[in-house]
């Protein structure tokens, strides 16, 4: 045989073997999501209803529970103290890393140490802040001083994405599409404005 088609039976051979183990493990994670999804299926219904976010890169809920171990290297490496664990009582999601943007948002660090600390796939990379996607503010504008007599845009300057706020006729206001849920906006009304006006929503 020729060391052509010797060195084209192990290419084959080697594809064969990535592809069979790439799958495999795509139905193990798949099974996972799937029981977690048939196990807690109110809590992946009303993620609007959750008071916390995810860490920035973090895959959908129910493949999140599912593929993160809880091992705490995101809430290690954060120089912020933003990532903490979840503590709720005989919930499946107890334990797994969160951001309570009210107390300690995310500061969106430019290169997203918790992200590269995760080895299991929970949090996946993205190349720019602007690339996140953790959530999305929402003003009340009943709570809002600046909707009222007082001016108020402290929102608008600790935003950290260009234009994610903006301000008109005096009234900030949340362009979505630019929106990456942070939370800073959250943390810092609630220093300046009672009751809050933003809250995050997760995505």
């Amino acid at each position: 045989m020729s060391d052509e088609n010797i060195d084209h039976g192990r290419r084959a051979f080697f594809k064969e073997s990535f592809s069979y183990f790439g799958n495999a493990v795509g139905a193990i994670v798949k099974k996972r999501v799937d029981a977690v999804s048939k196990n807690n299926p109110i809590s992946n219904r009303n993620s609007k209803n959750r008071r916390y976010i995810r860490p920035p890169g973090a895959v959908r809920e129910e493949k999140f529970i599912a593929l993160c171990t809880k091992c705490d290297e995101c809430i290690k490496v954060c120089p912020h103290q933003s990532i903490r664990k979840l503590n709720k009582d005989f919930d499946i999601a107890d334990g797994t890393p969160v951001i309570i943007p009210e107390e300690t948002p995310c500061y969106l660090c430019e290169d997203f140490p918790c992200i590269k600390a995760c080895k299991d796939g929970a949090l996946v990379e993205v190349e720019t802040k602007e690339q996140v996607a953790m959530g999305k503010a929402s003003i009340n504008e009943d709570n809002c001083m600046a909707y009222g007599a007082q001016f108020c845009e402290q929102c608008v300057r600790n935003c950290p994405v260009p234009d994610a706020i903006y301000l008109e006729d005096n009234k900030p206001i949340v362009r979505g599409e630019k929106c990456v849920g942070c939370g800073i906006c959250e943390n810092v009304c609630n220093t300046v404005n009672q009751p809050i006006a933003i809250r995050i929503s997760p995505v």
